[in-house]
């Protein structure tokens, strides 16, 4: 068996108490130095993502907001354009009746005058055949001498009648 000696154990723990103040002077300060630096960043980096989270969220909501009322003012607009289009489809359908009553009015006026002049070309018309028939009439009736003396005598009576009634 292997029994250390005292002399070595000795120096080896002033060999580790030695190494042990060189480290922890000249390199465990600067590890935990770079130790809580990370630290340090790690936690501003949960900060700052915990930041941008709430950023992100405020964003978002904004954006819905926005989207709420693009959609409210996009209906605001398409129902006061319908009502624009009810009032111009209102306005064009008077005007059209206000132009159909004016050319129903034209159209009723120059039928009633078309109306006066076939009446008096059909005046005109029936007369000369009255006129013509007539004058046929009393050539038949008067071809005779004594027919033309009897109408002539019916005349004076006719005559005679009606300056008595004057």
């Amino acid at each position: 068996m292997i029994t250390p000696d005292l002399g070595i154990i000795f120096w080896q723990t002033i060999t580790f108490l030695v190494v042990l103040m060189v480290l922890a002077k000249f390199a465990w300060t600067p590890i935990l130095a770079i130790l809580k630096e990370r630290e340090t960043s790690i936690e501003q980096a949960l900060s700052q993502i915990t930041e941008a989270k709430e950023l992100m969220y405020q964003a978002t909501s904004r954006k819905n907001d926005l989207l709420n009322e693009a959609n409210l003012e996009s209906e605001r607009i398409v129902t006061e354009a319908l009502k624009v289009q009810k009032e111009i489809i209102a306005q064009a359908h008077q005007e059209g009746l206000k132009l159909q009553e004016a050319l129903l009015s034209r159209a009723r006026l120059e039928i009633s005058k078309e109306e006066a002049r076939s009446l008096e070309v059909v005046k005109t018309h029936v007369s000369s055949l009255a006129v013509q028939m007539a004058e046929k009439l009393l050539i038949k009736e008067l071809s005779q001498d004594s027919a033309q003396v009897k109408f002539l005598k019916r005349l004076e009576v006719a005559d005679s009648r009606s300056c008595k009634n004057k």
